[in-house]
């Protein structure tokens, strides 16, 4: 689902069920208003009760067949025992360390199975519990006629249509909300399960080795983020290290790093590619050859692009960078390249 479309869902939702709870509000506030009174009031209020429980039965229903259900899957044997969100398998392939709790679905499972069973066993039973209930309406809801000659009108009649139609819209609202927003909320987590995943041992050893050596004892903020990793280094943990390295005397260290973070999650991440730019601009301004000036100021475009494809706020930071005046001038070679303004959306 594209991003538009995912908005447009969600905008749906979210209207349907502001209506829906102004709907229930003022059907609780008749309800408690309707059943101190006698008449159509009364009536009202019996008739508005019914609908509330019918809906709360068929909302529970709805939820407990629209639980989405967690895709998971064997562990590979050759898959390292380590906790945290994900790391690359020897296919390439990124295999979930931290599986969800399956156990509503289980019970959604049992349940529906066991419901539908039921239900159509009993189905046959269905209109002489309806008969029932309009016959428990007629002789407790005698809302209308005298004190002598109490009647119900048509309490029973309109309780029993109230009974099938409040708890047909519990379930399609309770049903499709599961389905559209609760499958919305369990793919953003395990979302965020795989967003950073573990370096591997080579990749982490690469990226220790480059963050010490471009500072030799003088820089200990990598080895404190470390120590603080028990599970191990992460892929956000190292782009994050390429920006403390980003203003030290030498980029490379910065580009190095983003090597050895290619064809990982960080290709992901608009900072990698960010970052990578303003490396390769300066690199671009302390090239002393023309040719190792061009292809920094190539590299640097290409990581901007990229930047600015996975997000179009970096356009104001990129400009921004690129100032000759300002603080940061990291690409200052490019402040007048007519592929960087076109895009930065400069004229």
């Amino acid at each position: 689902m594209s991003e538009v479309e995912s908005i447009a869902t969600r905008g749906s939702v979210d209207g349907i069920n502001g209506v829906l709870m102004l709907a229930v509000g003022a059907t609780i506030a008749t309800t408690i208003m309707a059943v101190v009174t006698r008449g159509w009031m009364a009536a009202m209020g019996i008739s508005g009760i019914i609908f509330l429980g019918a809906f709360a039965t068929g909302a529970m229903l709805g939820f407990l067949f629209g639980v989405p259900r967690v895709l998971t899957g064997a562990r590979p044997p050759e898959e390292p025992a380590v906790s945290g969100a994900a790391v690359d398998t020897p296919t390439g392939k990124k295999a979930p360390l931290l599986q969800s709790n399956t156990n509503l679905e289980k019970i959604s499972d049992w349940l529906t199975t066991l419901l539908v069973g039921a239900g159509l066993a009993q189905f046959h039973e269905l209109n002489g519990a309806l008969l029932a209930f309009r016959t428990l309406l007629e002789e407790h809801a005698a809302v209308f006629g005298t004190e002598s000659a109490p009647t119900a009108g048509v309490v029973p009649v309109v309780g029993c249509v109230m009974v099938i139609f409040g708890a047909v819209c519990g379930f399609l609202y309770m049903y499709l909300n599961t389905r559209l927003v609760l499958t919305r909320m369990f793919d953003q987590a395990e979302g965020e399960l795989a967003r950073s995943p573990i370096l591997s041992p080579a990749a982490r050893n690469a990226v220790t080795q480059i963050t010490q050596s471009s500072n030799p004892g003088s820089d200990q903020s990598f080895i404190r983020t470390l120590g603080r990793k028990k599970a191990g280094l992460t892929v956000q943990d190292a782009v994050s290290m390429m920006l403390d390295l980003l203003y030290k005397p030498d980029p490379q260290a910065v580009i190095d790093i983003g090597a050895t973070l290619s064809n990982t999650q960080a290709e992901k991440d608009p900072r990698y590619w960010f970052y990578l730019a303003a490396a390769f601009g300066q690199k671009q301004q302390a090239a002393t050859i023309p040719q190792d000036a061009v292809s920094a100021r190539d590299n640097a475009l290409d990581c901007a692009r990229r930047a600015v494809a996975l997000d179009s706020g970096f356009r104001q930071q990129l400009w921004d960078i690129s100032d000759p005046t300002g603080a940061d001038a990291d690409l200052a070679g490019l402040r007048e390249n007519p592929d960087f303004l076109r895009l930065v959306g400069r004229p």
